[in-house]
């Protein structure tokens, strides 16, 4: 397993979220296919002297151009020197197709009625400001240059890189057996026909790794920022290399954030336990499930998403409380004058059972993501499933042994033991215990004396525990009706919070203010074309269907309409439409011929004047055959919400213009594709089955829980407990109008998870106690003392955790740390106080006989 974790694998593109039969992949790989990859990256530069027409603004920019044009042209030596890039990392730039600028975009003219496409600045850029002057005003009457290269007041620029990510094929090795050369493979029969059987192979593209971005993104960077480009320029890079660039530095801080996180576990695992064991053991739990898990995606080829960081903290939360439950009790047995051998094993008689069914509960929950069929969801299901069913191998086989060697209150020995008779295992891990231990006093003595000068013994080591639990089912008693009216009114509350929840994922906004990409979505969304781009493919599917007029005028109808009427998205539109439109009124020099011409030969002479003067262009607009075009929509950023019903919307404009024309194309399709509209799908879809497996999951869990404990009135009267923590979040979020992303929907299976476990030892235990004592009152003191100083425990523990993700730039996983540390706080209310007041109001017998329910406290306590 350990190999096979070295082997992992993180898959960043949106396409593996899908199933390869989606017809969004399908129509996004049509895309890719015949036009090449839609994700490029988009720089805009400020220019600090307000122009971006001026001569060192074009000059700079120029450079910058020629580099990324011809990069293979420059030593290693140079890179090295001047840029500080190794040759692994200028090698990435191999994956640009295409650089355009100011200093290199072409426009068209009509000279002697030749159509022409020279440079908008010569190469050698001018210094004379009137012939700058002109070259600004030829760029401001082009179309289609302003808000793509230019912003209207000419103070932003922008470089625009096409590249191949997302549209790299797999390449195949050919089997050995087949030859080139074989004689029996020629025929000189030129009159055989074509093998009708033979099947067209679909190009399988490579998935998107963060691997191909991080070098990329470096490498740009390098070239952008050079001293003499950051005193002239801002740059503000826009895409999904940029963006990944920035997601790999947000799970570099999530790591040190988790690294915090676990440092806060091992803390207060030493602080509550007051043993080296009690920490290392947990954390050897959660390394060997982790590892397992990984592992195991690894050797079955499975490439993971950012969920498999949900499993990890899946995985750290059942791991923990599993582990700390059995110390927990292990340690209260111990304090009670047990020995050793009894402890443990009154510890697993009291802690397995329960154990067994979280394990059963929680599996069950995450599994039950399995029915969004979404493919992503489905191995994310079955792989925490899988890791907390791991991590209870470990609590009931491997942590019983361990603890034999290495245990909590060991008593030290006052005779020496002789060299002779310490052989064996137990040798080793004696010599493994101590280096262990040296290890954790470097780092656990410094705190534990600051702790002890500051007083913090007292708060840390719990000795206020378990007097305060001793009070408990006194006050409780006292404010039974209270307490159950308030956490009945507080659930239906967030239930109502829950439906005024808005569901709605923006990347942008799920960044902190100070994260510079906030501000560069706002400037290109205000001053250029947008930073969304969606596809609009036209397939007539016969060849010259594009040349058409009535298909490019059904084309130019959308386009305006469109813009009309959903201008709130889309900034601006281009397609083969305006660029005939654009070479008709130019060689006709007259703004009175902006239009499309009525004759499909018309057309074909124009798109040939075009595709003479500007090939490069011609093909990233049509297909070769003239049987498939596209129209590029630029948008503003928005959220999921915003952009629910616009494609919908989109595809019922665009059914409207094209089903004319399908008698004479009976095949024509117009699909929308791109990379964002993918984006804006998935978060969707994710939103919709989330709800949807939490709804099962919920079902199942109640279900199973009745079913486990052996009684229906048991689990009627664990579900609301269960449910509270995880609506409790939900309903906070829409009480205070947080909009609920992907992201954090995400953190339900987690609260649920984790509520479920405790609650499940709270009622497991009482019924334990009550079948042995048939005393309601015996029971619930005896729950309270023991289960309730083990979830106090592990709340502490995993609450104090999960609120170091708060500490985090990106918005997603902060919400994660506040609303998942809130929810484990208030689940450990619910057992404590909740719980036990619906049994002394109800007085459920969990079908014992002879039971005495006097639960009278506050006399006692007199």
């Amino acid at each position: 397993m350990g190999y096979g974790a070295s082997r992992f694998v993180l898959d960043t593109s949106f396409d593996v979220w899908f199933s390869e039969s989606d017809p969004a992949i399908e129509a996004l790989d049509d895309f890719r296919d015949q036009f090449g990859s839609d994700d490029g990256l988009f720089i805009v530069y400020e220019a600090k002297d307000g122009d971006v027409f001026s001569n060192k603004s074009l000059t700079l920019i120029s450079e910058i151009t020629e580099v990324l044009d011809n990069y293979r042209q420059i030593s290693d030596d140079v890179w090295l020197e001047k840029y500080g890039l190794t040759p692994e990392i200028v090698e990435s730039l191999t994956h640009i197709k295409r650089v355009q600028s100011l200093s290199n975009i072409r426009i068209q003219k009509n000279e002697d009625d030749v159509l022409s496409s020279p440079r908008l600045v010569p190469k050698k850029i001018p210094s004379d400001p009137l012939v700058l002057s002109e070259i600004s005003s030829e760029a401001d009457n082009q179309p289609s240059l302003p808000l793509f290269m230019f912003s209207k007041d000419h103070r932003f620029g922008a470089i625009s890189i096409q590249t191949d990510f997302g549209a790299i094929p797999v390449i195949q090795e050919l089997n050995d057996q087949f030859s080139l050369f074989d004689d029996d493979a020629w025929s000189d029969d030129f009159d055989e026909g074509m093998d009708d059987n033979a099947v067209i192979q679909k190009i399988e593209y490579q998935p998107d790794e963060p691997g191909l971005y991080i070098p990329f993104m470096k490498a740009i960077t390098a070239i952008t920022e050079q001293q003499k480009m950051s005193e002239h320029f801002n740059f503000y890079p826009i895409g999904n290399s940029a963006m990944i660039s920035l997601a790999m530095d947000t799970l570099i801080q999530a790591a040190f954030l988790l690294v915090g996180m676990v440092a806060i576990i091992n803390l207060l695992l030493w602080s509550l336990f007051r043993s080296a064991s009690a920490v290392v053991l947990p954390q050897l739990a959660i390394g060997l499930s982790i590892l397992f898990v990984i592992g195991s995606l690894s050797w079955l080829n499975l490439a993971s998403t950012t969920l498999i960081a949900l499993t990890v903290m899946l995985i750290i939360a059942v791991g923990v409380a599993d582990c700390v439950h059995v110390m927990s009790s292990y340690l209260f047995f111990r304090r009670d004058g047990k020995e050793h051998d009894e402890a443990l094993s009154k510890a697993y008689g009291k802690t397995g059972v329960p154990i067994l069914l979280t394990t059963i509960t929680t599996m069950a929950g995450m599994s039950s993501l399995a029915v969004t069929g979404m493919p992503m969801f489905v191995q994310f299901g079955f792989s925490s499933a899988a890791g907390v069913f791991f991590a209870f191998l470990y609590t009931i086989y491997l942590l019983p042994v361990l603890l034999n060697y290495w245990h909590p209150m060991q008593i030290k020995k006052t005779q020496a033991i002789s060299a002779s008779r310490k052989t064996g295992v137990r040798s080793i891990v004696s010599l493994l215990k101590s280096k262990m231990l040296s290890f954790l006093c470097f780092f656990v003595n410094p705190i534990a004396k600051l702790s002890k000068r500051m007083g913090l013994n007292w708060l840390l080591g719990a000795e206020w525990l378990q007097p305060l639990l001793n009070r408990i089912p006194a006050f409780v008693e006292r404010f039974q009706y209270s307490i159950a009216i308030i956490f009945v009114s507080v659930f239906v509350i967030c239930i109502y919070g829950a439906t005024q929840v808005k569901i709605d994922s923006n990347l942008v906004e799920l960044y902190s203010d100070d994260v510079p990409i906030g501000q560069a979505y706002e400037i290109v969304d205000e001053h250029m074309m947008g930073t969304g781009n969606m596809e609009i493919v036209v397939d007539t599917a016969i060849s010259d269907g594009i040349m058409d007029p009535d298909v490019l005028n059904a084309m130019n109808r959308l386009q305006n309409k469109i813009e009309e009427n959903y201008s709130e998205f889309i900034i601006r539109t281009n397609s083969l439409a305006d660029l005939v439109i654009d070479t008709h009124a130019i060689m006709q020099d007259s703004e009175d011929y902006r239009n499309i011409p009525d004759s499909q030969i018309a057309v074909s002479q124009l798109l040939y004047l075009f595709n003479s003067s500007n090939p490069e262009e011609r093909r990233a607009l049509v297909s070769d055959d003239y049987s498939k075009s596209h129209i590029s929509v630029q948008l503003k950023n928005a959220g999921s919400n915003e952009y629910k019903d616009f494609f919908k919307d989109i595809q019922r404009d665009i059914n409207k213009e094209f089903n004319g024309l399908k008698d004479r194309y009976p095949n024509i399709k117009v699909q929308i594709t791109g990379s964002f509209a993918l984006m804006m799908r998935l978060a969707d879809d994710i939103s919709n089955n989330q709800f949807k497996s939490l709804a099962i999951a919920a079902v199942v869990i109640s279900l199973l829980l009745m079913i486990t404990l052996g009684s229906f009135q048991a689990g009627v009267m664990s579900i609301i407990p269960n449910l509270i923590p995880a609506s409790l979040a939900f309903g906070l979020m829409g009480l205070l109008g947080v909009p609920l992303d992907t992201d954090t929907l995400m953190i339900a299976p987690l609260i649920i998870g984790i509520a479920v476990d405790d609650t499940i030892h709270f009622i497991s235990h009482y019924r334990m106690s009550l079948a042995q004592n048939h005393n309601m009152k015996l029971a619930l003191v005896e729950t309270i003392k023991e289960v309730g100083q083990a979830v106090t425990f592990t709340t502490l523990i995993l609450g104090c955790g999960f609120l170091m993700l708060t500490f985090s730039d990106y918005l997603g996983l902060a919400k994660i740390g506040t609303f998942g540390s809130l929810a484990i706080f208030v689940a450990l209310l619910c057992d404590l106080l909740f719980f036990p007041a619906l049994i002394m109001i109800f007085k459920p017998k969990f079908g014992q006989k002879d039971v005495k329910d006097n639960l009278n406290f506050i006399e006692a306590t007199k």
